[in-house]
């Protein structure tokens, strides 16, 4: 008998040791270690990132490999609060963007950003002007967050003009320059070389904030 007791515990006790190891991950399941949002929300961008890049050419006079993405209102919002890099607000009708972000993707290159992985070496693109437009939840969203950083307009409420550049470290915003430079009166008009320097100096320092951030 105690030959077969012996035995009946052998062989429960790995049965009691799985159903406890089962038991906790059926906890777990539902109550996931949360980590930030951007430590892996990249990982399987890789196509999405060489489409975004060649479609955001064809809009915007920078290169085919450029590090534009295309974002969607929860990426944006997702990597506002939790993620580190640059956020651009632009629209393809924009004069001004097509003068800036050529000068923005140059930056980005000569501050190496793009040796980092993730939402840090990206560049995020958001075109706000239809949710602008009709001023709608999405809008009122990005204002409400937004809002100490934005013009205002006429009546004395923040807006999002464009394009502005928003610099993030570690969900906290360090800085962001709407606009080019002051001397470009007619926006239709390229940037000469000393305007070209002068914003490529503005966006370089902003993002040497972000790689120099203790966030």
């Amino acid at each position: 008998m105690k030959s077969l007791s012996f035995t009946l515990k052998v062989m429960v006790a790995p049965i009691l040791l799985l159903g406890v190891v089962l038991f906790f991950f059926a906890c777990n399941v539902d109550n996931p270690i949360i980590q930030t949002p951007s430590d892996n929300v990249f990982d399987d961008w890789a196509v999405r990132v060489e489409n975004d890049a060649a479609e955001f050419s064809k809009t915007y006079p920078v290169s085919e490999t450029n590090p534009f993405v295309f974002a969607s209102y929860d990426e944006l919002m997702t990597h506002l609060k939790y993620g580190t890099g640059v956020v651009a607000f632009g629209f393809p009708e924009c004069p001004r963007c097509r003068n800036a972000f050529p000068v923005l993707e140059k930056a980005f290159h000569e501050m190496d950003m793009d040796k980092h992985a993730g939402f840090r070496g990206r560049i995020l693109y958001y075109n706000v002007y239809g949710d602008r437009e009709s001023n709608n939840e999405r809008y009122q969203a990005i204002v409400d967050y937004l809002g100490e950083f934005l013009q205002h307009d006429d009546s004395g409420n923040p807006r999002v003009y464009m394009p502005d550049i928003f610099f993030v470290a570690a969900g906290k915003i360090v800085g962001n320059h709407l606009d080019t430079v002051e001397s470009l009166l007619d926006p239709y008009e390229p940037l000469n070389d000393e305007q070209e320097a002068e914003l490529l100096g503005i966006y370089k320092n902003l993002m040497e904030k972000v790689e120099d951030c203790n966030c």
